[in-house]
């Protein structure tokens, strides 16, 4: 990728690698099958009901970010009012959707948007006692209407970065910030037909793991902490899907490989919904035969849930909420060799 300056890359979103100023701102099934949904500003999918300490006590830099939704003050959010109330105003508008990376020493990042009216969205970095260190009011300034699926991940050297969809360049795009809040480099990161959910995890040396979803199926990319493609320029295709572009749920099972979910479908329209799962290597290639139908569906789960992700000693935990009310949540676990030890 040849690198831009940061200004010409908050510009037309284009790569750029160069400093910056800073910003204010079991049992088998066949292939799962393809069809489609229309994408959503913030994420549909059901959000856990937890608090952000319970959050960033959960974050894991094997998986994902922890996300959830705050229906009323946090004590976190108290102890930051200081910014938070002049960004989304007092009262602040609950509910606000959140996401939680964590960087290691102690600290974490923190991305909120309100899940009504104007987004707002907001990211802060908190220090080991939870005390604000830096903030951006506008993480996505200077960007073209049209981004949906706003996600967070953590980087190298207590970086933190923000991927979002663009439609108006149908494109996938990343926003870096180093350890100090200054701006570090905007990329872009992959482009796609349609973007309806976003996955990104971090794969520490190797760079970002992206995962974009939309009605025929999803396009996966590994871009370096340069950077640069690692599984050419189009990505790595995946072509599952349920009634909706499901998100994929992405983790680390081991340093070098890569363990992820996704709803799927056996077969056409009217046959049975499954909970796969795929093993990749660093090079974008599967390590399986083929997906894993780890588990058919028999309650209610929603078409866009992602499953949640915790690591283990050599199992991954995969849990998905339940849509329907009283029924309990599909958890399975899933060792690195495909063995599924519960289902």
């Amino acid at each position: 990728m040849k690198p831009l300056s940061v200004a010409t890359a908050l510009a037309v979103l284009v790569v750029g690698c160069r400093r910056g100023p800073t910003s204010s701102d079991g049992t088998s099934a066949p292939s799962p099958s393809a069809s489609g949904a229309s994408a959503s500003a913030v994420s549909a999918s059901p959000l856990a009901k937890a608090s952000l300490a319970e959050a960033i006590a959960r974050a894991d830099l094997r998986v994902e970010a922890r996300r959830g939704v705050l229906d009323g003050p946090d004590p976190i959010l108290i102890r930051a009012a200081s910014v938070i109330e002049p960004h989304f105003g007092s009262p602040v508008p609950y509910p606000l959707a959140y996401q939680v990376v964590t960087l290691g020493g102690g600290r974490n990042a923190v991305l909120l948007e309100a899940l009504h009216g104007e987004r707002h969205p907001f990211v802060v970095l908190l220090d080991e006692q939870q005390n604000p260190v830096w903030v951006k009011q506008r993480p996505i300034g200077g960007v073209k209407d049209g981004v949906s699926e706003l996600s967070l991940a953590p980087g190298p050297g207590d970086h933190v970065l923000v991927a979002w969809c663009n439609a108006s360049s149908d494109s996938v795009a990343l926003r870096r910030w180093a350890e100090d809040g200054e701006a570090f480099a905007d990329y872009d990161a992959l482009h796609v037909e349609s973007c309806d959910r976003l996955s990104i995890l971090y794969w520490p040396r190797r760079g970002w793991v992206i995962a974009a979803a939309g009605p025929h199926g999803a396009v996966m990319q590994l871009v370096s902490e340069n950077g640069e493609y690692s599984w050419g320029r189009e990505g790595a295709p995946l072509p599952w899907t349920s009634n909706a572009p499901a998100p994929l749920s992405l983790s680390l099972d081991t340093p070098d490989t890569l363990l992820f979910f996704r709803l799927g479908r056996s077969g056409g329209p009217g046959t049975a919904d499954y909970l796969f799962a795929m093993r990749w290597g660093a090079d974008g290639r599967p390590l399986w035969p083929g997906p894993l139908s780890v588990k058919r569906l028999d309650v209610a789960v929603d078409p866009n849930a992602r499953a949640i992700v915790d690591p283990g000693d050599g199992v991954l935990r995969a849990t998905l909420p339940s849509s329907a009310p009283g029924a309990h949540d599909v958890v399975v676990e899933v060792a690195s060799d495909g063995v599924v030890t519960r289902r």
